[in-house]
């Protein structure tokens, strides 16, 4: 085996140097600005400080405690509401997602019916049919002034449904091709742009009175991260042999025991690493939070934006030290199951 010449070994490791402190800067950054006081995280003067000359907690201080203001300053609230707020709604909408999203995994890897991609243009067809049977109705709402309150919306919904089942039932009298992928389906829920779902969300959560709740808010980001707990729990089941299910029902167990005391145990490491990325996307949430909450229940992305104001410009110290204190709680939940994570990480990517 030939020794590589000394310079592409250099050169590869300066490469390496510059990768790493490309990603590694912007955490950097956030940690030393956290410590530095005003004038050295503020533009005014003109001069950058690599390094904390002065490190002290005032930033921390400054995020953490209310202050009042008198005659022309601006409040400052308390970011512990706000932590209070992203920690429950994150894990709550984790819970959420993992208890509906792990069950439906497992009926789709272990009692799914597809027969196939439904043709696009029996889909299409489809589609077109439904609008041109609920539009007349929607208009009809719309004039009666219901579809603004909640039982306008729920009637119509529980309307579509229906609607949709009958016409599965007549497209079944003349088509009998493939009818779809139900896991496909379920994926689609995150093909659309966020924005086209927020809003129609939020009317209805205007309607229903959910609107800066911490129960509306985890059940949107239970229904918004539903589908990557299917899909990511789907392919960990599949590496599961179903002989193994089979086997506990032979045994006495039932559907639900051997789903539970046999498969799931099983696919604790694949549930961990699910866990934590959705626990993350829920964590991080910028969006969602901003339009479904005001005053009460804002989460910690949305606090960070509001600290910029006319009177005191953007407080650059103070979004780092709270940056550095929202990053603590994803950290401590990866350490807490990282003995699940390497085999949940590798768990599924090798199918038989």
């Amino acid at each position: 085996m030939t020794q590589r010449p000394t310079w592409q070994i250099v050169l590869r490791y300066i490469l390496v140097l510059i990768v790493v402190g490309w990603f590694t800067f912007p955490t950097y950054w956030m940690v030393t600005m956290a410590f530095k006081p005003k004038v050295e995280w503020s533009t005014a003067h003109g001069t950058i400080y690599w390094v904390p000359q002065n490190p002290t907690l005032d930033n921390f201080e400054t995020v953490l405690t209310e202050y009042r203001g008198r005659f022309f300053r601006a409040n400052q609230s308390s970011a512990l509401p706000s932590i209070r707020s992203s920690i429950i709604v994150s894990i709550g909408g984790t819970l959420f997602a993992l208890l509906i999203g792990t069950l439906a995994a497992y009926g789709l890897s272990r009692f799914s019916t597809d027969t196939g991609e439904l043709p696009w243009y029996i889909a299409l067809g489809r589609l077109g049919l439904l609008i041109l049977v609920l539009l007349p109705f929607m208009v009809l709402w719309a004039w009666l002034g219901i579809i603004r309150y909640w039982y306008g919306i729920l009637s119509f919904t529980l309307l579509g449904i229906a609607v949709n089942q009958l016409l599965d039932k007549f497209l079944a009298l003349f088509y009998r091709g493939p009818t779809g992928s139900l896991a496909f389906s379920i994926l689609q829920l995150r093909m659309f742009p966020p924005m086209a779902i927020v809003i129609p969300v939020m009317i209805m959560w205007s309607a229903f009175k959910l609107i800066d709740t911490w129960y509306g808010l985890i059940a949107v980001y239970g229904v918004v991260t539903f589908p990557f707990v299917v899909w990511l729990m789907k392919s960990f089941f599949d590496e599961i042999p179903r002989e193994l299910d089979e086997a506990a029902i032979v045994d006495g167990a039932s559907n639900w025991g051997a789903f539970f005391k046999v498969v799931l145990p099983l696919a604790k490491g694949g549930l961990a690493s699910t866990a934590l990325f959705v626990f993350i996307l829920n964590w991080s949430d910028f969006l969602i939070a901003l339009l479904l909450t005001t005053r009460d229940w804002p989460t910690i992305p949305v606090f960070l934006n509001s600290l910029v104001s006319s009177e005191i410009g953007a407080q650059h110290g103070p979004k780092a030290a709270l940056g550095l204190l929202a990053v603590i709680p994803p950290v401590v939940f990866g350490i807490l199951i990282q003995r699940y994570l390497v085999r949940g990480l590798t768990f599924g990517a090798i199918k038989r």
